[in-house]
């Protein structure tokens, strides 16, 4: 059975049983539901290195496990802030936060103040302000700095597991706030909860804020965009609750299958919503053609699916294949963005050609009969005859595109030649455009979390680090100490953008004034520290960490080199016998992406052109019509590259997926031209006619689709997530690109490729006749 007799089958069923198939569409919406609310949000570490990769296993595993407890800070501001109204406002703040379960523990300027009258008095309580200056001499230098790095301001440190799951993180954070209110604080005195865990929360929160408002205005973009290039069919937006449907369908997908939702899979949404519009426009808008050739409802709805079904599907087919591409990425969020993306337009798919269709026929099959009678009727020429049926219906824009279609084919060697040209400049220039990767810069620079975040490292000097994980046999010796005091101030001099450090070693070394040589007298000294303190530093008997403060408002490639020098200079000056270290953190992790954009996007948009081609080959079992369908695609990616290079754009993660995103978007408006193409050249045309009737019938639909898809984009563009807002604007040039390959550049290859091989077969004919006649 032939791929055509398949989808008429299909169109069989579809006429046959409409209200069946509508019935499981709504049945399927219920369960989506379900799913959708089994979706999980991301916007951590995890979202831009894999969970398996060494990287992230030495931050997780060595660091965050042992050290790096999830900390809510609360940041407080005061004339003066060693008062002891101030301070004892704190301490009521300390004691009630204590008591929620989720909190391990609460660090601040009080409670070691209150630990140091214990021990100088046996009253652990918050003394006059005469006696705090003086607690506070005694204390060790780091712990002052720490928590108080300027007499107006001082830092309250929430901690919670490192195990913390989401929810119990956002009701700490809810319970952390609800408490700053509670407790009365002097007059002059404010407090603000803020740190990585109160950033990461509230940039979930404007996510789900930023869907919601990105999803209303593509909408809104989607209808204005139907009722402009849509309007000459009926029911012109029946595509918006169609997209809806298959919207729905995707966010159950998500829940079912476990992809996540983070920052990039925001933009999946808009992208499926023209993609989407774009399906169901085609199948629109071959039943129109077909009712104006008379055909009754029934042979309408068959005949559509059973010529649109396969061409369409190519199309997804190779706009799948180019999300696949994106699985090679070692950024996870892009990962996810390929999976979502690949779900996405296969159920839009599935949705346009089942639920609409049915949809379509359902809402009045004499009235589809009664409007074709009426189109027919206004088609008779001036003898009263009915016009050819081939010629029913042509747009003035189908006219205009064959008109362009033989234009670009009359002169096809310039239009290749320049085509070719400036898209071999553009993949050059590609390899100069910038990469962009610092996290903040995603998001929107006037959230309020992001500022008091801000305000909290201007304040500290920065809480960017680096954390050296120090494994010994015995993690307390003197000359390992004594290491990490030299290796400290080694750093801190040879290096302007690490400005501090800490470690068990610089406590000590605060507290005694050198590291002494006896272990004994090592010993005695951390027992007087508060456990709190030292356990930021040592677990257990064999694992310490080393600390390297970062300069504020470093970028990314500068954290890479500092990087860099840090494992170099660990090796010219390592530590003793016996020891080994690893540089890891946050910034490790999060620095390891820059090779995987610059060199990843680079793979990942010429294996999409390798598997698109690959699959069209195993689909069509025709080099020429494969290869059709991927030049006019590699030019648009030369030319993108060529305009954000001259535009100064940068990549971001979002925007470094674009070589794969425009080939699979890009070949699909391609597939859907050679489609008519070729089923028009089975009709006998020859190349040329053949091009020029394509252009004609499926010209306007293509371009129709190509700007709802363009519409949909558009919704990026308004995003207040900076990396969103690019992605929209590079996207919309990249669309518009490809709808200007296929109406301009495609032709000219498509007909001089099927000439070509026309004089081939000619040639061969000719010589087998000589042959014979010899």
């Amino acid at each position: 059975m032939s791929v055509k007799q398949t989808f008429e089958n299909i169109g069989v069923i579809v006429e046959k049983s409409p209200k069946t198939i509508l019935a499981i569409a709504i049945i399927l919406m219920f369960l989506s539901f379900i799913g959708a609310g089994l979706i999980e949000q991301k916007s951590g570490t995890d979202t831009f290195v894999k969970k398996n990769s060494e990287i992230y296993q030495n931050y997780d595993h060595l660091y965050k496990q042992n050290f790096g407890n999830e900390v809510i800070i609360v940041l407080v501001e005061s004339d003066d802030v060693r008062e002891s109204e101030v301070l004892k406002a704190i301490d009521d703040f300390d004691m009630i936060i204590g008591q929620d379960k989720d909190v391990e523990n609460t660090v601040s300027m009080a409670s070691l103040i209150k630990s140091a009258a214990y021990s100088a008095t046996g009253r652990s309580e918050i003394p006059e302000d005469e006696v705090i200056l003086a607690l506070i001499d005694q204390l060790p230098s780091a712990y002052v700095e720490q928590f108080m790095p300027e007499t107006t301001h001082t830092l309250i440190m929430v901690q919670m597991p490192g195990s913390i799951n989401e929810d119990n993180k956002k009701r700490v954070l809810a319970q952390v706030e609800r408490t700053i209110e509670v407790v009365d604080f002097p007059a002059g005195t404010t407090a603000v909860a803020t740190g990585e865990p109160a950033y990461m929360i509230a940039m979930s929160e404007e996510m789900t804020s930023n869907l919601g408002t990105m999803l209303v205005l593509a909408f809104i973009l989607m209808i204005i965009g139907l009722k402009i290039v849509f309007r000459h069919v009926r029911w012109s937006l029946l595509p918006i609750p169609v997209i809806l449907v298959g919207l729905v369908y995707t966010f159950g997908a998500m829940g079912l299958l476990s992809i996540p939702m983070t920052m990039a899979s925001m933009a999946v949404f808009p992208i499926l919503i023209g993609l989407g519009a774009d399906y169901a426009i085609q199948f629109q808008n071959r039943i129109e053609e077909e009712l104006t050739k008379g055909e009754s409802a029934e042979e309408a709805i068959i005949n559509t699916i059973k010529h649109t079904g396969p061409a369409v599907a190519v199309a997804v087919v190779a706009t799948s294949l180019g999300f696949i591409a994106l699985f090679i990425s070692p950024v996870p969020m892009i990962q996810d963005f390929g999976k979502m993306s690949l779900v996405g337009v296969i159920l839009c798919y599935l949705v346009s050609m089942f639920v609409l269709v049915a949809l379509l026929y359902r809402l009045d099959r004499r009235s589809l009969e009664k409007e074709a009678e009426k189109k027919l009727k206004k088609e008779l020429d001036e003898n009263g005859t009915i016009a050819d049926p081939t010629t029913v219906h042509i747009s003035p824009l189908g006219k205009f595109l064959a008109k362009i279609s033989l234009l670009t084919t009359k002169h096809y060697m310039v239009v290749i030649v320049l085509a070719s040209g400036f898209a071999i400049a553009g993949l050059y220039a590609d390899e100069h455009v910038g990469v962009q990767t610092d996290t903040k810069d995603f998001v929107p620079p006037d959230m309020k979390a992001l500022q008091d975040l801000n305000k909290l490292n201007r304040i500290m000097g920065g809480s960017d680090q680096l954390n050296i994980i120090i494994r010994a046999d015995d993690i307390m010796d003197p000359d390992l100490l004594q290491w990490m005091v030299d290796f400290s101030v080694l750093e801190e001099e040879r290096h302007n953008q690490i400005t501090g450090s800490g470690s068990i070693g610089s406590l000590i070394y605060s507290a005694y004034g050198s590291i002494p040589s006896d272990k004994d007298t090592v010993i005695s000294i951390t027992d007087s520290m508060s456990s709190v303190i030292t356990d930021q530093y040592i677990e257990g008997g064999n694992l310490g960490v080393l600390n390297l403060k970062l300069e504020t408002g470093l970028q990314t490639q500068q954290v890479s080199n500092v990087i860099k020098t840090v494992e170099s200079d660990l090796q010219w000056y390592a530590p003793p016998p016996g020891v080994t270290v690893t540089v890891t953190g946050n910034k490790v992790a999060e620095t390891s992406i820059i090779g995987a954009l610059t060199s990843g996007r680079t793979d990942m948009g010429y294996l999409g052109m390798t598997i698109i081609f690959a699959g069209m080959l195993l689909i069509y079992k025709d080099w020429i019509k494969s290869l059709a369908t991927i030049l006019p695609i590699v030019m648009v990616t030369g030319w993108l590259g060529g305009v954000m290079y001259l535009s100064g754009m940068e990549y971001n993660p979002l925007t470094a997926t674009l070589g794969a995103l425009a080939i699979g978007i890009g070949a699909e408006f391609t597939i859907l031209m050679l489609e008519r193409y070729f089923e028009e050249r089975d009709k006998g045309l020859e190349p040329l006619d053949a091009m020029e009737t394509a252009a004609l019938k499926i010209g306007p639909a293509i371009l129709a689709s190509g700007f709802t898809v363009i519409f949909g984009f558009s919704a990026l563009v308004a995003s207040s997530f900076p990396m969103l807002r690019g992605f929209g604007i590079v996207t919309v040039i990249a669309v518009a690109f490809s709808l200007f390959s296929t109406i301009v550049v495609l032709p000219p290859i498509m007909v001089n490729l099927d000439r070509w091989r026309l004089g081939r077969k000619a040639l061969k004919k000719n010589i087998e006749d000589s042959k014979v006649s010899i």
